[in-house]
């Protein structure tokens, strides 16, 4: 299937595009180092500053380390794209720090992951608690953006602006219609009832299961973040649910009635008020970049101790790793074995954002996982999405912390084969002859399907993975095969119903995992070290790795393609073998 999606990509213009791109990102690269070198004066904070913080559409678990991405940024007059990790340091670093004395927020645009925006949520929460204000702004308020913003001491929306506060979907992309029109149909193997994730490959719609499951952890979801709004804003959760549910807060002279927001200014006037709400004539006060203070804040003390905080993020594949997030197997396994062997390492906590992906890549992770718990603690902190193989990895773990509104469980398997007879036999003209010793030697054709008993071989060993993906979660989480079979087929939970389940040990951000690992490696005083580490500039630039990922942000920009998008395209070559991966993507929109 590789080698047929990728020449299939390349014949739709993949030269072309490559071509395109690195015009693309040459002219940017000239730009922003022109903008760089042009505002290279570095400013200071002064004894009234107050943080201008503003989350982008995407919140990565970790900044940005690569100079391609700072220079794109500065060539679109950009703050440099902020991740989780900084974000959290910063608030931590301000809620201290005498100079700082409140924080204006425009989160207004953010369309991260929902367990992301509880994380920073829950930063805001903690920064309030050192008596220090921070006030949001925004023109627009996203759903997810608003729920940040709730959080904070004051919201204020613009008077000709827009409240997304409307509920919550889920949207599919079903491919079966074009590739009927291309003359490609799939073979589908698969264990478990709720294991979707093939069906916009062979279906036009939804199956009644699929819808089913979606229908009820979207609904978790939009409960648990209805009643935070509701207790921020100091409404009864049934009144903001049906505003929710009708749409009535969507006008801002209705969302100031309704009590979602606490004034309507413009810009000029929402800062005068954060200014006055830190305690500052406006005229004063010193307006100072989150993005420059955050970068490198660090929140630990030295130490001798560390914990090392090792990165797993995007779609699981054998190997190395992928430009485009994904996790390598062997890099991942490379990083676990130098935080294993570093005395200095009491104990490793394994940061997992995955939708899954490759069985067999998962099951390389979860074995050396099992192996390093044996010298030293590993504690497994989810993000967005740790689901199928994600939650693979994750389940053999000492412990499991997960945000309520993480996306988890998915156990199951399934494999996908195109059989491409009429594309490659009757439109293109290609007539494939095999010399074959032994019945099943010639495997995969593209110009034929599977035979009955191939069909059966293949049948028996996704059954065989999924009993192996039964008997690991049983013995990673202290439970039945019969318990974990109840649980399985293939069905998402919200972290906040998985927990009841046993899937889990608690709720909770990287900061619990981070203090829970501190703990069982009976230590009081340690650092945090990342993996994996940050190369200098110059060798990032010189990496191919680095190039594709500047390009596909650099086209994401220009064609106003949503770069998940571009990414997750691109991603479809890599589906190599029988996959443990997540049935859809799910934005709140």
């Amino acid at each position: 299937m590789k080698k047929f999606l990728k020449y299939f990509i390349t014949l739709l213009g993949g030269f072309a595009l490559g071509i395109i791109s690195i015009a693309l990102v040459f002219g940017i690269f000239i730009s922003g180092l022109t903008s760089q070198i042009g505002n290279s004066k570095e400013e200071e904070l002064s004894e009234s500053t107050i943080l201008n913080l503003t989350l982008g559409s995407e919140v990565t678990e970790r900044s940005a380390s690569n100079p391609l991405d700072e220079i794109i940024s500065a060539a679109s007059n950009e703050s440099p794209a902020l991740g989780l990790d900084d974000i959290i340091n910063g608030l931590k670093k301000a809620s201290k720090d005498s100079q700082v004395k409140g924080i204006y927020l425009d989160c207004g645009s953010y369309g991260g992951g929902m367990a992301t925006a509880e994380e920073i949520r829950n930063a805001i929460l903690l920064f309030r608690k050192s008596g220090k204000t921070i006030v949001s702004y925004s023109g627009l308020y996203s759903e997810l953006g608003y729920y940040i913003a709730s959080a904070c001491d004051k919201v204020i929306l613009n008077p000709r602006g827009f409240l997304e506060v409307d509920g919550i979907s889920a949207k599919f992309v079903m491919y079966k219609g074009l590739f009927d029109k291309l003359g490609v149909d799939f073979q589908v193997f698969r264990v478990g009832k709720f294991k979707s994730a093939v069906e916009p490959f062979i279906q036009k719609e939804m199956s009644d299961a699929n819808r089913e499951q979606v229908t009820a952890y979207i609904t978790s979801l939009y409960k648990f973040q209805i009643k935070n709004i509701a207790t921020s804003r100091k409404l009864q959760m049934d009144s903001v649910w049906q505003i929710a549910m009708q749409s009535k807060a969507q006008l801002p002279k209705d969302a100031k009635a309704l009590g979602l927001v606490d004034a309507l200014e413009y810009e000029t006037e929402a800062k005068s008020i954060a200014a006055k709400e830190a305690k500052m004539r406006p005229e004063t006060a010193h307006w100072f970049d989150f993005a420059k203070y955050a970068k490198d804040a660090d929140p630990y003390a030295y130490s001798e101790n560390k914990i090392a905080v090792i990165y797993a993020v995007g779609e699981i594949m054998p190997g190395k790793q992928n430009p485009n997030e994904q996790i390598g197997s062997k890099t991942f396994i490379t990083q676990l074995h130098k935080a294993q062997k570093d005395a200095s390492i009491k104990a490793i906590v394994i940061r997992i954002n995955s939708p899954g992906g490759s069985a067999f890549a998962s099951d390389e992770m979860a074995h050396e996982i099992i192996a390093c718990k044996k010298t030293k603690p590993v504690i497994v902190s989810f993000g967005d999405v740790s689901a199928s193989g994600g939650y693979y990895m994750g389940c053999v773990a000492d412990s499991i912390f997960a945000l309520p509104n993480t996306i988890t469980g998915s156990i199951g398997v399934f494999a996908l084969l195109p059989n491409t007879e009429k594309l490659f036999g009757n439109t293109m003209g290609l007539n494939y002859q095999t010399v074959e010793l032994g019945e099943l030697s010639a495997g995969w054709r593209p110009d034929r399907a599977l035979s009955p008993k191939e069909q059966e071989k293949m049948q028996l060993m996704v059954n065989s993975i999924y009993d192996d993906f039964i008997t690991t979660v049983a013995n990673g989480r202290k439970l039945t095969k019969g318990r974990v079979s109840e649980l399985a087929e293939g069905r998402v939970y919200t972290a906040e119903d998985a927990l009841p389940l046993g899937l889990i040990d608690g709720l909770g951000g990287i900061d619990r995992a981070i203090t829970s690992a501190a703990r069982k490696a009976k230590i009081k005083e340690y650092r945090v070290v990342k993996f994996p580490e940050n190369e200098d500039w110059l060798s990032q630039i010189l990496q191919a790795d680095e190039v594709s990922k500047a390009k596909f942000k650099a086209l994401a920009k220009t064609t106003g393609i949503d770069l998940k998008t571009l990414q997750q395209i691109d991603q479809i070559q890599y589906l190599q073998g029988p996959q443990y991966l997540l049935p859809w993507s799910v934005k709140m929109h």
